[in-house]
């Protein structure tokens, strides 16, 4: 059963505010059968140095730690042959358990393990339109195979969750991915939020779609959550500024330990050192869970601060500083104070689960 909304914000909240590490993704392999144009993974062939005894020993720790919402993704995530022994475990142990997978491997052995596994199947869908949807993962025959896990899933009755991406190469087919959803009872998140790839390439940005072309859209039903207007007794207004590091970390299949998915630099490895090592001790985590309102030097006296969904990694990355305004982040304000929506309506990237992770 889900936490209603204020009951959840209240718990992340305190999970950042010590230092919790609630909502945990670890990227099993980087491995994929997809090379979708706007991934934000740079090296497909990174090798996969967690060995499932180490995934395994990962999961109790997490336990330990206070984890609650655990993802298991990739690169692609059935590509790699243990998932089904860390996934039962990561489910003995009571984790909300995510899958995240592109769909084109699932056949009735993965069906089933899903359903025995009670878990959220999350599947990226970036159009109904063949041509659009394999010119963005560039991989031919891509679209009738994912359709087909997709369908597969959904006649066991996994819950599924749709992640599209709005980009230029797809922004028209936004509401025929939404009319399908509905059609087959699965729930959808679209999001208008491209990265960088985790190693600052930008090339994918030219993927974005321009800011009139958003406004299209903007106010709708394709809001990727909502974002809660700043309260004086908002306990996040004097908390971190952002899930990385605070309430999540991302785990790479090469035992590094990020502060999220996509902002660059690794607070230590799993190979070396316990999860809680690094967790507690990280220099780099140490710093990016500290960061407060106050210390962004140009955004701690902006009035838009509360709803321009300002990123750590893209003020890093597209603008150079951690501790500055984020370019993107500045036009998203500009758009919500331009249509007149309130706060609550900003297009931000929160699944719902417990993080901000952009959908790949």
């Amino acid at each position: 059963m889900s936490l209603p909304i204020l009951h959840q914000d209240r718990l992340l909240a305190k999970a950042a505010q010590r230092a919790i590490p609630i909502d945990v993704s670890i990227e099993l392999t980087h491995h994929c059968n997809f090379r979708c144009q706007h991934c934000y993974i740079p090296d497909f062939q990174a090798p996969d140095r967690l060995t499932t005894e180490r995934v395994l020993a990962l999961l109790d720790e997490l336990a330990e730690m206070g984890t609650l919402f655990l993802t298991l993704t990739g690169g692609e995530l059935f590509l790699r042959r243990d998932w089904l022994t860390i996934a039962r475990r990561a489910r003995r142990l009571g984790f909300a358990l995510r899958l995240f997978s592109n769909g084109t491997l699932i056949d009735d052995e993965v069906v089933q393990a899903c359903v025995a596994l009670d878990a959220l199947v999350e599947i990226s869908l970036y159009s109904m339109d063949c041509q659009v949807f394999e010119e963005i993962t560039c991989r031919p025959g891509s679209f009738a195979k994912t359709l087909r896990g997709i369908e597969a899933l959904r006649r066991a009755q996994v819950p599924v969750l749709l992640k599209m991406p709005m980009m230029t190469l797809n922004l028209d087919g936004v509401e025929a991915v939404r009319a399908y959803a509905g059609s087959i009872g699965a729930e959808v998140q679209v999001s208008p939020t491209i990265m960088a790839k985790k190693d600052g390439d930008t090339s994918t940005l030219a993927l974005r779609i321009d800011q009139e072309e958003l406004a299209r859209h903007f106010g709708g039903p394709h809001s990727g959550c909502q974002v809660m207007s700043e309260r004086p007794d908002d306990p996040r207004r004097d908390g971190p500024q952002c899930a990385a590091a605070s309430r999540y970390c991302n785990i790479t299949s090469a035992g590094d330990v990020m502060a999220c998915n996509i902002l660059p630099g690794s607070g230590g490895n799993i190979l070396q050192q316990s999860f809680r090592q690094v967790w507690e001790h990280s220099p780099w985590l140490n710093e990016v869970r500290s960061i407060r309102r106050r210390d962004l030097h140009t955004c701690k006296d902006c009035s838009k601060i509360s709803y321009c969904g300002r990123c750590h990694a893209q003020a890093l990355v597209e603008d150079g500083d951690l501790y500055g305004p984020s370019t993107f982040a500045q036009q998203r304000a500009e758009l919500l104070e331009r249509q007149g929506a309130p706060a609550s309506e900003a297009l931000t990237d929160r699944t719902p689960s417990a993080t901000g992770r952009s959908p790949r």
